[in-house]
């Protein structure tokens, strides 16, 4: 995932691009034991190229997400609300 860190307003949403060759599930959350901005579910299975928006993202806080197919560290990050 890059970047690993957004800053958006609030309100605003975040656009996913799958430039992989695999195909990716975007959640909120850590990981699938920690889920959190349910926003982020918005934007779910994404197969190569395919390009998807969150919803809007209206209350100030951090949200993590991450790959529900791939577990790894790399496949995770986060956005930041202001």
């Amino acid at each position: 995932m890059t970047p690993r860190e957004v800053t958006i307003g609030a309100g605003g949403r975040v656009t996913f691009v799958n430039n992989d060759n695999i195909p990716h599930d975007i959640q909120g959350g850590q990981d699938p034991e920690h889920r959190d901005c349910l926003e982020i579910d918005a934007v779910g299975f994404l197969t190569p190229g395919q390009t998807r928006q969150t919803n809007p993202l209206t209350i100030v806080r951090t949200c993590d997400y991450h790959d529900h197919s791939f577990h790894a560290s790399n496949f995770n990050g986060r956005i930041v609300i202001r």
